[in-house]
């Protein structure tokens, strides 16, 4: 069977990878790899006069999408593909990759994996997570200060600068083109403890039964 792929998408720390952790849970026995739009970050930090603090990561072309619309085009044809991992830290491309195969299901998750239309024709379904921002920005804030060594105010400042107008630009139009909307108006501050709440479950839940009624069409 052709590999059906799910789109995730969403605000920055709107909740997109344990949604999608979620999903792939709930359609098991089904066989799912998910793809992070993240690992698929162009190489930026040895381009000249690269400031980390000032460099618009929040913009579409700052990922790679040509490779990334490659990869699953070659998954969608039953072959595996060699993901790249990025280093938030440094902002590189680490040496090594990550083998993806070929499954029943592919979760694409990212801020803008309906925003580009070479990777929006390839979806079978999308699905769009949205979170007050209040609740995206917090989460944001804890987690880059706690898992990629930011200050405080370089979050602040990066938010108000890029990932704010970003998102209204690239990202929210998605709530309009996906063929759901997954509110997640009670998320938690601490992705840990969402993680462990059923309230996920039940978000991801809708969208399970439609990707499971879809694939035994298909078969």
């Amino acid at each position: 069977m052709t590999p059906f792929i799910v789109a995730v998408t969403g605000g920055s720390a709107s909740g997109k990878s344990t949604f999608a952790e979620a999903l792939r849970r709930q359609l098991a026995p089904y066989d799912v790899r998910l793809i992070g739009e993240d690992e698929y970050y162009d190489d930026h930090a040895d381009e000249p006069g690269f400031d980390p603090l000032r460099f618009n990561f929040d913009d579409v072309t700052a990922h790679d999408h040509e490779l990334m619309a490659e990869h699953l085009r070659k998954l969608k044809a039953g072959k595996l593909v060699h993901a790249p991992l990025y280093d938030f830290l440094t902002h590189r491309r680490l040496g090594q990759t990550r083998e993806i195969k070929p499954a029943d299901v592919i979760i694409v998750e990212g801020i803008h994996v309906l925003a580009d239309p070479k990777l929006r024709d390839l979806y079978d379904f999308s699905i769009y997570v949205d979170a007050p921002a209040d609740i995206r920005l917090a989460r944001r804030l804890l987690r880059d200060v706690r898992e990629r060594g930011r200050s405080v105010e370089s979050v602040v400042t990066q938010y108000l600068r890029t990932v704010r107008p970003m998102h209204q630009a690239h990202t929210e139009p998605g709530k309009v083109v996906a063929d759901m909307v997954a509110t997640n108006d009670a998320a938690a501050a601490s992705p840990e403890l969402e993680a462990l709440s059923p309230s996920f479950d039940r978000l991801a839940a809708p969208a399970a039964a439609k990707i499971r009624d879809l694939l035994e069409t298909r078969t």
